[in-house]
């Protein structure tokens, strides 16, 4: 490029420096945005495997009723594909703080000489094993219960009495979910706590690590064949396996949703800088309207079009290239500051902070690479202009000028003046018009889904609540008379209703295996169970995905909800028939319907009749529903805490006592990562589009020098002038929020139901949120008249002499 064209390139830099700063800012603020979310979930992405991996976690969990000796664990390793086994045992158990509420425990035993070898936990304070009479606490269970080191709490297992015990120390285990998210504290002791609990000390599971020489095998069915031949094994040693667990291989309970809060990051990042470019498009393609004439003249003294579009292709490198180097380094430091915010969400330790190459490359060739491809169609289009096109130029489309829609804006009456000139200047340039409302378009649409999604989601936690007709969930450690569970909750103070269902652990079986169930070692994720409420139950209403619900009849159907074909029994449909082992023995029943449960793990419900003829107790019951009087959050405790003593004296053993409150909480912490993510982009986008309003009403104003020069010498005032070009920003404004509402339309809707399939395997309402349109209207209204301001001081101090030398 020669010299004399590098300081033409200089000059226009200089002239129009205010909008190649929005330019700047505009690309900066979107590689900034997708070189933070890539970062973020990079990091997260790689440890969240690494902490789970750090559990050295089992592949497969054998149930062994009779317990793990040491004969049977060392057969269990000398099995080929075993690389090492261990014997655990899992206690559903509770722990209050003082007189603070029961809270749910899941309490994870071994033996004090137990090498840690496989499911191990990182000790943070303390040590391992604890003292007789204490344990050690997940770091997460800290806060939640509101307890320190060193304090008594008191625990309470399946059938015993509560006990006190030391908190001796946390652990952190990366093979957990936080505590605060599942409503649930996780602890770890060894066999002699069992002893204090009222438990045998028996250790009742074998846990074992598959693979190949020292590597840790992901194929499920590699697992699986595995699991069934040291089941066969245990099996012909005396030690009958009666289920095993095989949860997702190398995938951390919580997998899914960290890998559906990074898709969306990234789809949003990207939007975000391809409105960007876009942006940058219609700034580049503004700036070289405002030269036609210099283009002509070059045109006019031998330049050619590879000349002109050279020059202005290396004038928009230099500005992505300058955004891209200012955006980088901030963009990797706010990446790693959302990925240890996502870290404490998720209960990660992050060991390392490096970003991994191709983030750096992906940021490069989208701040560099995306806007000159986008920015190369104006820039041919006007490095293509003839010395005639030139010289005809007025700053309007040509198809306005005379057309239909000049003819109808030049009848357009109204109350204001200055109105109609402002509508009549929007259409002058109709394709700027249609860029400028579609981006701020774009962005308005991304907010309101964004935050239509959030909302969609929240309406899926309110509906799911209010489809429980009930105010407490009592699980109970075996089975009692369901009869004497009603009367005495109805005797407690501040109930009003309350039922006695069926429940209990379940598998889907296959004739001649070992039952395999997908659960995690918490025994909460991908869990199975098999309700059975009465028959006339009017505390839970679950809506229909397909076929029927349960008759009182029936006793040969099921009904599951939508996790079981997703999860439990893959292609299982209404119709069909599947195969549970429930109290031990395996029963088929036929499929006649599937339910939306949302907030209930997978579930199969038979009618009371069927469930007592499979379990052979008819009137038995392990689950007590109640409704209470009030229905606030400090009421319901209240009364849980009374049901719970009235249980406790009859002795009737609870293995967990929740209000519907805590359900809510823990469902709405699911949800917390992706509504912060989805309100933080929404932010983002709203703010590039408006900086591309503020580039085209600036362009319009350097391209009507001459229109406002007259303007001044006929009369008008510099404040009329300044509401002219207000108004046309305002009303541009307008438009662009009748199409952010229609294309919010079916955005939410296919958002939504991505999101929800990838969580819960069911679609998200559609929500429409209001105040988030109310919102976005008057940030975009006010924010038009701000980015508006700059444009319209510039066209108020236009003198007639500027307009005279204007080209």
């Amino acid at each position: 490029m020669t010299r004399l064209r590098l300081r033409k390139l200089g000059r226009d830099l200089w002239a129009t420096r205010s909008r190649v700063a929005m330019m700047t800012v505009a690309i900066a603020v979107s590689v900034l945005a997708v070189t933070a979310f890539l970062t973020a979930r990079a990091i997260i992405g790689r440890e969240i495997t690494r902490n789970y991996q750090a559990t050295h976690p089992a592949s497969a969990t054998l149930h062994v009723p009779g317990g793990v000796d040491t004969a049977t664990l060392a057969a269990a390793r000398a099995e080929p594909g075993v690389l090492d086994a261990t014997a655990r045992s899992t206690i559903q158990a509770r722990i209050r703080v003082g007189d603070g509420p029961w809270r749910t425990l899941v309490l994870f035993a071994s033996d004090p000489a137990d090498p840690q070898r496989i499911a191990t936990v990182a000790v943070e304070t303390g040590s391992w094993p604890p003292l007789k009479g204490s344990l050690l606490l997940e770091r997460t269970a800290l806060g939640f219960l509101g307890v320190s080191t060193g304090r008594r709490v008191t625990v309470e297992a399946s059938g015993g009495a509560p006990t006190p015990m030391t908190v001796a120390g946390s652990v952190h285990d990366g093979g957990v979910a936080p505590a605060g998210q599942e409503q649930t504290a996780y602890g770890y002791a060894t066999t002699t706590a069992l002893a204090l609990l009222g438990r045998p000390q028996t250790l009742d599971q074998l846990r074992i690590v598959v693979g190949d020489h020292s590597t840790a095998s992901t194929s499920s069915s590699v697992i699986d064949r595995t699991a069934q031949r040291v089941a066969a094994r245990m099996k012909a040693l005396g030690h009958p396996v009666g289920s095993i667990d095989i949860p997702p291989p190398g995938r951390h309970p919580h997998q899914g949703q960290m890998v559906m809060v990074g898709f969306v990051l990234l789809a949003f990042g990207l939007m975000a800088l391809l409105l960007a470019s876009i942006l940058v498009a219609t700034m580049l393609g503004g700036m070289l309207t405002a030269q036609i004439r210099q283009i002509g003249a070059m045109k006019a003294v031998g330049a050619r079009t590879g000349q002109i579009l050279q020059m202005y292709l290396a004038l928009a490198a230099v500005i992505a290239l300058t955004a891209t180097a200012l955006a980088l380094a901030p963009g990797l430091a706010l990446g790693r500051a959302l990925a240890g915010q996502g870290a404490r969400l998720l209960n990660l330790d992050i060991a390392g902070e490096s970003v991994p190459a191709w983030v750096y490359a992906v940021a490069l060739g989208a701040g560099v690479g995306l806007p000159l491809l986008v920015a190369l169609v104006p820039l041919l289009r006007g490095s293509r202009i003839t010395v005639r096109q030139a010289i005809d130029d007025h700053g309007a489309d040509p198809a306005v000028l005379g057309g239909f829609l000049e003819r109808f804006l030049t009848r357009l009456r109204g109350p204001s003046r200055i109105q109609v000139m402002a509508l009549r200047n929007m259409f002058r340039r109709r394709g700027r018009l249609v860029l400028s409302v579609g981006l701020l378009g774009v962005a308005g649409a991304m907010f309101l889904t964004g935050l239509n999604t959030a909302g969609g989601w929240s309406s899926l936690v309110a509906q799911s609540i209010s489809r429980r007709d009930y105010d407490i969930e009592v699980r109970l450690d075996k089975a009692y008379p369901a009869d004497g569970l009603v009367a005495l909750a109805r005797s407690t103070r501040g109930v009003v209703a309350a039922e006695a269902w069926g429940r209990t652990a379940a598998t889907v079986h296959t004739a001649g295996r070992v039952d395999v169930a997908h659960v995690y070692p918490d025994e909460a994720h991908d869990s199975f169970t098999v309700m059975a409420p009465p028959a006339d139950t009017r505390l839970m209403h679950l809506p229909l995905m397909a076929g029927r619900w349960l008759r009182p009849e029936d006793t040969g159907a099921v009904v599951l909800n939508n996790l079981v074909p997703a999860q439990q029994a893959p292609g299982t449909t209404v119709g069909g028939t599947v195969t549970v082992t429930i109290a031990g023995r395996p029963v088929t029943r036929r499929v006649v319907g599937i339910v939306s449960d949302f907030g209930t793990l997978g579930a199969a419900y038979l009618t009371d009749r069927d469930y007592a003829a499979v379990t052979g107790a008819p009137g038995q019951a392990e689950l007590l529903r109640v409704v209470t009087d009030r229905h606030d959050p400090a009421s319901r405790q209240a009364v849980l805490d009374r049901l719970d003593d009235a249980l406790t004296r009859s002795g009737t053993g609870i293995q967990q006592a929740t209000t519907i409150d805590t359900l809510r909480v823990a469902l709405d912490g699911h949800v917390l990562v992706l509504a912060d993510a989805l309100i933080a982009l929404a932010v983002v986008m709203g703010f590039v589009g408006l900086l591309g309003l503020a580039s085209a009403l600036s362009t319009g104003v350097l391209e009507r020098t001459r229109e406002f020069g007259v303007l001044r010498t006929l009369g008008a005032t510099a404040s009329a002038i300044r509401t002219v070009v207000v108004t046309e920003g305002v009303l541009t404004a307008a438009l662009s929020l009748l199409f952010a509402t229609v294309a919010a339309l079916p955005l939410t809707g296919v958002f939504g139901n991505f999101i929800g399939n990838q969580a819960f395997r069911q679609n998200l309402p559609f929500e429409f949120s209001f105040p988030a349109l109310a919102l976005w209207s008057l940030l975009t209204l006010a924010g038009a008249a701000a980015a508006s301001a700059a444009a319209a001081r510039r066209a108020s101090l236009t003198t007639v002499r500027e307009a005279l030398v204007s080209l």
